[in-house]
């Protein structure tokens, strides 16, 4: 017996092997040193002074990873703590290694009926699949025409030639070619792309795991295939696959083969378990789980993973010196996992509109169940079926543009009410039902632009829609709304005016939420002012900079959410006419001295200033005005009942020379400042 590791030698006998792309503790067949590779997560792109903290706590960029804003960092354990005091780190986790340690008994396109999508026409061709592994070898004659390109993030070039085979059978399984030599993949016409991220023992960084899922996202990747995982969970991985999702990426990966053989047990991998990504068991030839598949409610779907022969590299890399050059027998989830790749690229392949959700959702709805009813936790939504997915239409129609829109208003009982309905391969017209508050309508409908309509007379009040429809296929959708029809306008009440002599406020109510305008002028129409709060039933509008003792019109108008206006007064308008301007000045100005001691003799000067109109003080002015000579703070204060108010200077220590106050301006509403009429405007004190 073949011992390889204490896992496999409690299941593995000679000339077995299993291959599992495991992340392991951290830096655990790492050589140990002074030095920690970490990935720095930024909350948001790390600039120029990030990169000055990481290298001034004697950190070392290895990696960009603007997946998830973050950096691959070398750095002196002692100094993680240092680094982690920039308030713009999210987060830091160690960059553990990762390892191949695959499982191998001497089957699987035939048995998903890829061949059968292949009659259709359909081979995959166009579509991108990444396979993040160790690399392909390109030059193999079943491999070597769907080679695209790459990248190798082991030793940072663009040349990702496999050099442990891993990476080659997995390719194989998704686009070996149909060439009438060795093997046949799953899509044997796609773009196929390599990024080695784990060396020639089948060993690598978490970081360049993370680049490799980025180089995907940055080369407009339709597929990625990863057979490799782990059961820690790691928030960078996690983050990276979610934003590669969001870009529009299919994510598939291996559930790993860490299963015990009870479906009921829950073994986790990462990244399989993610959301994002679309977890694969493995299947043996009687469509039964193999004994060492994960199990778990994340399993997504299950395809065959024991004994599936498919391309090595044709040169001596590790695999080969057990198995032999050119193809070869390997089991696990490894392989289990390009074959739903293959098939997500056929599905692509057969519609190129679809979305990533719209493959996952394919993949699903046409598995073949084969354990407990619904989705389980062995077997997930079933085994992947090629034919079902990509060889039929199982898309139901879209219905979009919903006119009038769901919860909208209309001020119209004449409504004509729509929607565009569409689909690849076309829809049933006589599937189309359109009710109105649950009656069947009338309705038209226009091939070349999708348009369902119908014109109807309604009352005031809510209505609902419901549309149904099929396509040619039998696929159904529907789609439900409501909205409502108000034809009355808002009745104004409560109309009146405030006026100064050089504003007006004007206030009114209305009986249901409206936004508003008053319109206003004296001699000509000067202007509109909108209310400062749309849809309320108490308004209050606020003219400013009007002339004094002016008379002006004005006339209120208020819409409501349907888009009725009512204007008040029945076309007459409102009028008021604005005070006479008032005139004030500066009657006199008194200054005075106080002295304090406070670690030393200050002395502070005070300004008394009376302002005074026509016919005497004047309260509540705003006195504005600045100090010169010994000091030169400005100061202000408002007026009391005579008039008056005090300001005070700043203090000054042991001081000798001039205070004075000069008064820059009075404000007070309603009243004009006559600065030529002060009997003074500044004075003086000496200390």
């Amino acid at each position: 017996m073949a011992v390889i590791g204490d896992r496999m030698g409690e299941i593995i006998k000679f000339g077995c092997l299993i291959v599992i792309l495991a992340l392991l503790l951290p830096m655990a067949a790492a050589k140990a040193t002074d030095d920690t590779r970490v990935i720095v997560v930024f909350k948001d792109r790390p600039n120029s002074d990030d990169i000055a903290h990481i290298k001034k706590c004697g950190g070392k960029i290895k990696r960009h990873l603007w997946l998830v804003n973050g950096e691959a960092v070398e750095i002196p354990a002692n100094a993680i703590e240092k680094l982690k005091k920039n308030p713009r780190i999210k987060y830091v986790e160690k960059d553990v290694r990762v390892h191949t340690l695959q499982e191998t008994l001497p089957w699987g396109v035939d048995r998903i009926d890829a061949d059968v999508v292949w009659a259709y026409g359909n081979k995959g061709a166009g579509v991108n699949v990444c396979v993040i592994d160790t690399g392909i070898d390109y030059t193999h004659p079943d491999l070597s025409d769907n080679y695209r390109g790459g990248y190798d993030f082991v030793n940072d070039d663009a040349d990702p030639l496999d050099d442990n085979g891993h990476g080659t059978h997995c390719a194989g399984i998704i686009a070996a070619e149909n060439n009438s030599i060795g093997v046949v993949g799953v899509a044997p016409e796609v773009n196929l792309y390599a990024v080695k991220v784990l060396d020639r023992l089948g060993s690598g960084w978490l970081s360049d795991c993370i680049a490799g899922i980025q180089w995907a996202v940055d080369n407009n990747m339709d597929v990625v295939s990863m057979s490799w995982g782990s059961s820690v969970d790691s928030p960078s991985l996690k983050e990276a696959c979610d934003n590669a999702y969001n870009a529009g990426l299919v994510l598939v990966a291996a559930a790993g083969n860490d299963g015990d053989g009870d479906p009921n047990t829950t073994e986790y991998s990462y990244p399989a378990a993610y959301d994002s990504v679309i977890a694969v068991g493995a299947t043996n030839s009687s469509d039964a789980i193999a004994d060492f598949s994960n199990t778990g409610p994340y399993l997504e779907l299950a395809a065959p993973g024991v004994n599936i022969y498919s391309t090595l590299p044709t040169y001596r890399v590790t695999l080969t010196r057990t198995y032999g050059y050119d193809y070869g027998t390997l089991s696990g989830t490894s392989m289990a996992c390009p074959h739903v790749a293959g098939v997500a690229a056929l599905i692509l392949a057969s519609d190129p509109t679809l979305t990533n959700v719209d493959v996952r959702y394919i993949l699903q709805t046409t598995a073949d169940d084969l354990g407990p009813e619904k989705r389980d936790t062995a077997y997930g939504y079933g085994l992947v079926d090629a034919d079902e997915a990509a060889g039929e239409d199982v898309i139901p129609p879209a219905i979009s543009d919903l006119t009038p829109a769901d919860g909208s208003y209309v001020n119209t009982s004449n409504v004509t009410i729509s929607a565009i309905v569409s689909d690849t391969g076309g829809i049933n017209a006589s599937s189309i039902i359109m009710t109105v508050d649950g009656s069947v309508v009338n309705h038209t409908y226009n091939s070349t632009t999708g348009v369902v309509s119908c014109a109807a007379v309604l009352t005031e009040g809510v209505h609902t829609v419901s549309l149904n429809v099929s396509d040619v296929a039998g696929n159904s959708n529907s789609a439900n709304w409501s909205f409502t029809v108000d034809i009355t306008p808002p009745v104004i009440s409560n109309v009146s005016v405030n006026a100064t002599a050089t504003t007006a406020t004007i206030t009114w109510t209305t009986n249901e939420p409206a936004d508003s305008v008053v319109n206003y002028g004296n001699s000509t129409l000067l202007g509109s002012t909108a209310s400062n709060a749309a849809l309320v039933v108490n308004h209050s509008i606020t003219l400013t900079g009007l002339t004094p003792d002016t008379t002006y019109y004005f006339e209120v108008q208020s819409t409501d959410v349907a888009g009725n206006t009512a204007v008040d007064n029945n076309g007459l308008y409102y009028n008021f006419t604005t005070s006479a301007a008032r005139l004030m000045h500066v009657a006199s100005i008194e200054m005075s001295t106080e002295v304090i001691k406070l670690n030393g003799w200050y002395t502070y000067a005070i300004a008394t200033v009376i302002i005074v109109g026509d016919d005497g003080p004047v309260e509540n002015a705003t006195v504005y005005g600045h100090w010169s000579g010994l000091t030169t703070d400005t100061d202000s204060g408002l007026t009391d009942a005579n008039g008056q108010i005090s300001l005070e200077s700043d203090a000054v220590k042991n001081a000798a020379g001039t205070y004075t106050f000069t008064v820059d301006n009075v404000v007070k509403d309603g009243w004009i400042y006559d600065s030529s009429a002060n009997v003074e405007t500044s004075d003086s004190i000496t200390v």
